[in-house]
């Protein structure tokens, strides 16, 4: 479907063969030709199959890709990348058919692919838990640089769920070697960095959040990728400047939409979280909603109006149902309850809820206002760890 597609824009526009040698990084035509015409040929340079893509047909990229990895040859190098190319724009289907498909070949290097990603489905499925994953990822006997890595990188991320930061830490600083040797799959490479970068905007603090966010916008092999980078980045800028922070959100907004993405919604609410910070007009209030997010933010654009009556009856609603909300929920709450009383109780309380949530990139909105009230410095920066 793929080469037949390709051909066919060959044959309306003579020098497009000229665009996608300098688009996929081939050395010649014959390159291109090659593995148009050979059924079972792949393009080594996954990437530059990916761009050309991309290029060609922007609007129809996942359905492309879903037809024709489960068309390749479990035992060559484009069904293996197609675990990762799965996992980061979260098309479970194509994922697990794919394990499936290379479980049952008869090459080593991809059924051990196979055998690290699989672990990794099973906690995104519910089957086993973070803890037992890294058990299960440690037992392995792994042979290739490239799954020696990506086990790792699992494992950094069932830490971070676990919330055992340092744990995080200590095994990123483990796969430093282990990435620059990646050199037949530079995809994963790219992949792994961001996925790495992703934590670490978690994880740091907000300036070193900041450089991991930009460090995987320049290095992001999906929109997903980069639009989460972006959103991230949004968030780390919003106490430092309005247009700054905008721009990323808008930046991560428009990617959602383009994707038609379940995190629309929660960006469009992070915009709002901005605007009344800056005391500008809200562009996305939902009144009408019953979601405590939406009565939150209602809540402080009250809170910034002055108006202060209004937002302590929607919170003292919502404290009805407290006890059920999610710790990152419970930050801002203590946080704006700190607007209106302007105790030091409160927003000692939304950082410890944000610390239980295990997002620290949200930390410095209750610790620039603990400051405002006078803690001192030493209080602050242990908060801040």
């Amino acid at each position: 479907m793929l080469k037949q597609m390709i051909k066919n824009e060959l044959e309306k526009e003579k020098v497009l063969a000229i665009k996608l040698i300098s688009i996929t990084g081939l050395k010649s035509k014959s390159s291109l030709y090659k593995f148009l015409n050979e059924p079972d040929r792949e393009m080594d340079h996954f990437e530059g199959l990916l761009k050309m893509v991309r290029y060609l047909f922007p609007k129809q990229e996942f359905e492309i890709m879903d037809a024709y990895f489960r068309n390749v040859n479990p035992n060559g190098k484009t069904a293996r990348i197609s675990l990762e190319y799965a996992t980061i724009n979260r098309l479970n289907d194509l994922k697990v058919f794919m394990l499936g498909k290379l479980k049952m070949c008869s090459n080593a290097e991809s059924k051990e692919w196979a055998k690290t990603y699989e672990i990794d489905q099973q906690v995104m499925d519910g089957q086993i838990s973070p803890t037992e994953a890294n058990i299960l990822l440690n037992d392995l006997k792994l042979k290739t640089i490239e799954m020696k890595v990506i086990a790792k990188v699992f494992m950094i991320y069932n830490y971070y769920d676990l919330k055992m930061l340092d744990r995080c830490q200590q095994v990123a600083s483990l796969i430093e070697d282990g990435l620059s040797q990646l050199k037949k799959y530079p995809y994963l490479k790219k992949s792994l960095v961001c996925r790495i970068g992703l934590i670490n905007m978690h994880i740091g603090n907000r300036e070193e959040g900041i450089l991991s966010g930009e460090m995987v916008i320049n290095n992001a092999v999906s929109q997903l990728t980069e639009a989460t980078a972006n959103q991230v980045l949004g968030i780390l800028s919003i106490i430092e400047s309005y247009e700054v922070a905008y721009n990323y959100l808008s930046k991560a907004l428009n990617i959602y939409n383009e994707l038609q993405s379940l995190k629309i919604r929660g960006t469009q609410r992070t915009i709002n979280f901005l605007q009344n910070y800056w005391k500008r007009e809200p562009e996305y209030l939902d009144f009408k909603s019953k979601e405590i997010d939406d009565r939150h933010e209602i809540a402080f654009y009250y809170i910034q109006k002055q108006q202060f009556v209004k937002a302590k009856d929607i919170l003292h609603e919502i404290e009805c149902e407290i006890d059920e909300m999610p710790h990152i929920i419970k930050g801002f709450h203590y946080f704006y309850r700190g607007l209106i009383s302007g105790r030091r109780e409160d927003f000692f309380e939304s950082v410890i809820q944000f610390k239980y949530a295990n997002q620290k990139m949200y930390y410095h909105f209750p610790l620039l206002e603990l400051k405002k009230l006078g803690e001192d410095e030493l209080t602050l920066k242990v908060l801040e760890i």
